[in-house]
């Protein structure tokens, strides 16, 4: 998409396809992913006032569960699965239509790939959020998480090392 062009979103639909960002964080017990849309758009109502945000749209009907709400997301997520391979350190997340959210690089850690394997699951995140430093600061910001643009879920993960995988 062209930052300096205007586009036309149904947001009746499936929420737009976005180019993703994704960072790892290995500093628990279960690994956790963090997502972004690597653009944002914004949309507006008739009447000119600022309309629902595609990408935060997409995953409160798409699975996701506000961060807030941690039964809604202290499962894992029915129908979605992800699968890292281990050699191109390619993640792919798909959702219950067998869609991707994402593919492409994770940029794992060992720690990471090692806990994945062990939990089968990790903890995704995704919001409104542009790079990792937002993370902390939107998961933390009681506004943010209030008024629902942090969103999380747990994620089965199958983690494909070549020469060990039976």
């Amino acid at each position: 998409m062209d930052p300096n062009t205007l586009y036309s979103v149904d947001l009746s639909g499936p929420a737009p396809d976005l180019d993703m960002k994704v960072w790892m964080d290995d500093r628990d017990d279960m690994p956790r992913a963090v997502f972004a849309a690597s653009h944002r758009i914004e949309t507006f109502k008739p009447d000119g006032s600022a309309g629902p945000d595609p990408f935060l749209h997409g995953l409160r009907t798409g699975g996701w569960a506000e961060f807030n709400d941690f039964p809604g997301w202290a499962e894992p997520a029915p129908g979605w699965s992800a699968v890292l391979d281990v050699a191109t350190d390619e993640l792919t997340m798909s959702n219950p239509e067998g869609a991707p959210f994402y593919q492409g690089a994770l940029n794992s850690s060992r720690a990471w790939r090692r806990s994945a394997r062990k939990n089968g699951m990790f903890i995704a995140l995704a919001g409104d959020i542009t790079d990792p430093r937002d993370v902390a600061d939107a998961v933390d910001a009681v506004d943010a998480v209030d008024a629902g643009r942090m969103y999380a879920m747990v994620c089965p993960i199958t983690v494909s090392m070549p020469g060990r995988d039976k």
